[in-house]
């Protein structure tokens, strides 16, 4: 097997480390229609973030479904860069739409759910994505184990732009099928080099 791409994780080491050592509160992001979760919410004790799904093509074809976690700030920051771009497309194939700026999304809802206080751990997760010859290598999400047992998944679904927030354990282990955990630091050295 030949070695592929690795996907990393859209955000900052700043915010892995954050999200390692202070996780407060999580819950899904309000949106239409209700039942589909587009975002989860991640608040620490001094940032509160937005993970989203992205998509990336990698050249042989695997469409990567990775984790975006930025600020509410970054994020409409990302969207009206890449607003331009998509407008021009839609203007080269014939549409006259122009696309609006990107709104800040609203600040976090005051019904999160608490993230139990006390130490834990965080894992981020690299899933296996063999294509042919190759296996690629994608960063999708985040694994929270606390003291008590309990587990927190934060994750881009592995078929769609939707997020996966579970606490069920049996959810969380299919998803960890073809799946790595690496500690932050791990994490973080691999991709620095």
């Amino acid at each position: 097997m030949g070695a592929g791409e690795f996907v990393k994780l859209k955000c900052g080491s700043g915010t892995l480390q954050g999200l390692a050592t202070s996780l407060k509160g999580f819950g899904p992001a309000g949106g239409t229609p209700d039942w589909l979760v587009s975002g989860v919410w991640l608040c620490t004790d001094r940032d509160q973030y937005l993970a989203t799904a992205t998509v990336e093509v990698l050249p042989d074809g695997v469409v990567a479904r990775t984790l975006c976690v930025s600020t509410p700030e970054e994020l409409a920051a990302h969207v009206d860069a890449e607003v331009p771009d998509l407008s021009a497309r839609l203007r080269a194939r014939g549409n006259g739409i122009d696309l609006p700026e990107a709104a800040t999304a609203p600040p976090a809802s005051r019904s999160l759910q608490a993230w139990p206080s006390g130490r834990y751990s965080m894992s981020v997760l690299v899933r296996a994505s063999q294509r042919g010859s190759s296996v690629n290598r994608i960063s999708c999400g985040l694994l929270f184990r606390n003291a008590k047992g309990q587990s927190l998944l934060v994750a881009a679904d592995t078929s769609t732009l939707a997020m996966v927030l579970s606490e069920d354990e049996e959810l969380i282990g299919r998803y960890l099928h073809n799946c790595e955990e690496l500690s932050p630091a791990d994490y973080v050295a691999l991709t620095a080099a």
